[in-house]
């Protein structure tokens, strides 16, 4: 069974956020643990700038798991190679797994799919939100009905989550829909550097000043995230935890230097501060070693950096625009409306709580995420696809 995923980014583009990585450790996992041979059509797009990667050839990261970068013509728009090309990859594949929706290599895709009578999986990867499509350009509801819906028949939608389902159900109400969440390689996060509150401030800001609680957050600078709502309401707990400091931690775009003025004309450059991305076990250390983790999203369909904060301990406030309703349930985190009051109302409680036991619990329900169940579910997903190609 030869499975081709077509992605517009891929591996090392991390700038792009959780989708890279999902995508990348779901295919280690299958190639090296579950003998599923796996392709990637994708670009060397990244960001404002193109990957320093071999393109149009394929790339092996390991003897079942091969990537092929086409060059991106235009940048976050078009390549010219990939459209031109790509079906020669779809029609050597038995399984094709589409990821994004408003890509133009998408479209593409499905044609040729179309063409060679091959079954498709599709990944919205949160594009069918609510505030996504009612954020960005107008012609999003045309795409959707004259380059998409056209090819539902052998589309089978993969969502991360039963409120992601429902998003795509809104959009296609007679869409088939399986549900497979994100993973974690939850192991990785149970190694961290021990660092005290004021340790931690200086690690990750070089400043030295009285620090007790550290709320932090982590994501694309964009106003999707709501990291205003977050700012406005970390200055009210202020009367409550004078010492307490927020540190939100991502690339920038578009909304770093509206956010750094919000600090500013809230007094608040002595206590929260924004610092670039950050990777690896500076990561992990970065959520170890918090008190909380928050982030008042618009909208996620899933959300890595909540999981990757409940795996190393933390507990989390996320957004009901999110799937993290279980967090109430497993007494690890707050799910609330992503306003300032409530989002403050939610801090003071979990700073409230034991920490011990909300770390325990935290990472309890992270567990039940390790890739190698995410991995059995999606063998399965694939399989059901490739018998349905032979049934035809």
């Amino acid at each position: 069974m030869k499975i081709l995923i077509v992605i517009p980014s891929f591996y090392p583009a991390v700038i792009y956020g959780g989708p890279i990585y999902s995508t990348l450790y779901i295919c280690r996992e299958m190639t090296t643990n579950h003998n599923v041979s796996i392709s990637v059509s994708t670009t060397n797009a990244n960001m404002n700038d193109r990957l320093d990667v071999k393109k149009n050839t394929w790339v092996y990261f390991n003897k079942l798991f091969k990537v092929k970068y086409y060059n991106e013509t235009i940048i976050n728009k078009f390549s010219y190679s990939l459209a031109v090309n790509i079906w020669k990859d779809i029609k050597e594949a038995d399984v094709i797994h589409i990821q994004s929706i408003f890509s133009i290599s998408t479209p593409i895709s499905l044609f040729f799919c179309w063409l060679f009578k091959k079954k498709i999986i599709l990944s919205p990867r949160g594009s069918l939100g609510i505030w996504c499509l009612e954020n960005g350009s107008k012609l999003k509801k045309i795409w959707l009905r004259r380059l998409i819906k056209p090819f539902l028949p052998s589309i089978t939608f993969h969502a991360t989550s039963a409120q992601e389902k429902q998003e795509v159900l809104s959009c296609f109400e007679d869409a088939s829909i399986e549900v497979i969440p994100n993973g974690i390689n939850f192991s990785e996060y149970q190694k961290y550097n021990t660092l005290n509150a004021t340790d931690y401030l200086f690690k990750f800001t070089k400043k030295k000043l009285p620090v007790d609680k550290i709320i932090i957050s982590m994501g694309r600078l964009h106003k999707k995230k709501g990291f205003d709502i977050l700012i406005n309401a970390f200055k009210k707990i202020l009367d409550t935890y004078p010492n307490a400091k927020l540190i939100i931690a991502g690339s920038d775009e578009g909304e770093k230097h509206s956010l750094l003025n919000l600090i500013n004309s809230n007094e608040l450059n002595d206590a929260a501060f924004i610092i670039d991305e950050i990777s690896g076990d500076e990561k992990i250390d970065f959520f170890s070693n918090a008190d909380v983790f928050s982030l008042p999203s618009h909208n996620e369909n899933f959300g890595n950096v909540y999981l990757e904060s409940l795996a190393s301990g933390t507990p989390i406030i996320a957004s009901k625009n999110t799937p993290w309703e279980s967090v109430e349930l497993n007494n690890c985190g707050r799910w609330v409306e992503n306003s300032v009051d409530n989002v403050e109302l939610a801090l003071l409680e979990l700073l409230q709580e034991n920490r011990n036991d909300m770390r325990e619990n935290a990472k309890k329900l992270a567990s039940n995420y390790n890739w190698e169940n995410i991995a059995k579910k999606f063998k399965l997903l694939y399989k059901s696809q490739y018998r349905n190609n032979l049934d035809e």
